[in-house]
Order: structure tokens, then sequence, then C-alpha cells
């Protein structure tokens, strides 16, 4: 069987876990691949679905190219040095009131329990 890439998006992490879950639900059968990458997207989800989604629209809004904005997201930095490494496709690193504006968003949207 082939297949065709027919868009490309950078998403976070819980959003692709809402898209696994969907064709989950509407397959007969599940493979032994998409259910291992279901599992290992489920650990990796630092916040739902609805977080991930605001959070999205809020860094792109502040300026920051998707695909930064979803490794953010993803990654999930704690602090200050562990966001700047995650910044390699932004043309100027932001001012540190932006990048701590950035960590005090994770803190909302996406609260450490636990991970």
């Amino acid at each position: 069987m082939s297949y065709e890439v027919v868009s490309y998006a950078e998403i976070p992490i819980p959003i692709v876990k809402r898209l696994l879950e969907e064709e989950i639900r509407r397959r007969e059968k599940v493979s032994n691949l998409l259910q291992s990458v279901y599992e290992h997207v489920k650990k990796l989800s630092y916040c739902s679905e609805g977080a991930a989604e605001r959070l999205m629209e809020e860094l792109t809004s502040m300026g920051f190219k998707r695909i930064t904005a979803a490794m953010i997201i993803n990654i999930r930095p704690r602090v200050l040095d562990e966001l700047r490494t995650l910044l390699v496709f932004e043309s100027r690193v932001p001012d540190e009131d932006v990048l701590n504006r950035v960590l005090e968003l994770l803190d909302e949207y996406c609260p450490l329990t636990g991970k």
C-alpha cells in the first residue's frame, strides 16, 4: 500500500494524540505500529489538546514560528536555558521578558504534575 502526503502542518503532541484516537476508533483492527505510536504519544503529552491549541495560538501570536511553538509545547521546557535551545528556527532570540512569559504560559496551560 502506498501513501501520499496531501498536507503538512507542525502540530503539538496532544493534537497528534487526538488524531490517533480518532483513527483508532474508526478502525476495526488496529495495527501494532499504530498502537505503539499511540502509547508513545500518550506518555509524551504534557497537556490537554485544548490547552495545547490555546498555547499554540498564544505562542504564534507572540511571533514564534509554528514549528518552534510545537517544539516548546512538546518538550515543555522548565527554565530559560532549556527554552533557548528550542529557538533554532527563529531568526532572532526574543528578549528575556518574552521568554519568561513563555515559561509562565507553559505553567498556566501545561502545569507539570509529576512528569
